[in-house]
Order: structure tokens, then C-alpha cells, then sequence
């Protein structure tokens, strides 16, 4: 006979342990209201691609609860938790590829500076 532990029972028993995975379709963080700003959110950056003049400086802001980090092959951010904001100022002509520090290369965006 198989003895169950108690916590798996109850799991079994309420359905839980057999309940299939469900999708939950988030929607992206809404596009920033500021100029050369990107905002963070949901494993995407919006936008994911943002083009300013050289001189600019741009600025990302957190806006799901899960923390991200700014990562440029030169330049890594700190982690940024809900509502916190990471600048970067782009003095000369070039793209600027960068990635979530924690999330990697499924996060990915550019700064093209003209």
C-alpha cells in the first residue's frame, strides 16, 4: 500500500496536483508617455527599439513586479525593483544592443543612436 505525505493528499484531493497548466496572457507594459523613455515589464521593453539623436540620454522604468536590470556588453544597471529607473547617456552614432540582466536573451532591445 502507498502512503501518501499529508500536504500531496490534499493537492490530490482538491485537484490541484492534477490540474493541467494554464496560460495567462499579460499584456505588455504600456509605451512611455516621456520622451526617449522605454519602459520594462512582462519580459518585453517598450519599445523594443528606440532611436535618438547622439547626446541623448535614455531612461528605463520598471513597471511589473518582477525585478529587471539593464545589461549592455560595457554597461550593466542595478536590479531594478517596481517603479525603478535605470539612464544611459549615448554620446556617439551606433546601435547599442542590451538585454535583462536576469532574464537574458529572452528580454532583448536596442538603442540605435544617430
Amino acid at each position: 500500500m502507498t502512503h501518501f505525505k499529508p500536504l500531496a493528499l490534499l493537492l490530490l484531493c482538491t485537484g490541484l496536483l492534477a490540474a493541467p497548466a494554464m496560460a495567462i496572457e499579460v499584456p505588455p507594459p504600456p509605451a512611455p508617455t516621456a520622451p526617449n523613455a522605454v519602459n520594462v515589464g512582462w519580459m518585453v521593453f517598450v519599445p523594443a527599439t528606440i532611436t535618438v539623436p547622439a547626446g541623448t540620454t535614455v531612461t528605463w522604468t520598471n513597471a511589473d513586479d518582477s525585478n529587471h536590470m539593464i545589461k549592455f556588453p560595457d554597461v550593466k544597471g542595478p536590479r531594478m525593483d517596481k517603479g525603478a529607473t535605470f539612464s544611459r547617456t549615448f554620446t556617439a552614432p551606433g546601435e547599442y544592443p542590451y538585454q535583462c540582466g536576469i532574464h537574458g536573451a529572452r528580454m532583448t532591445g536596442t538603442v540605435i543612436v544617430k
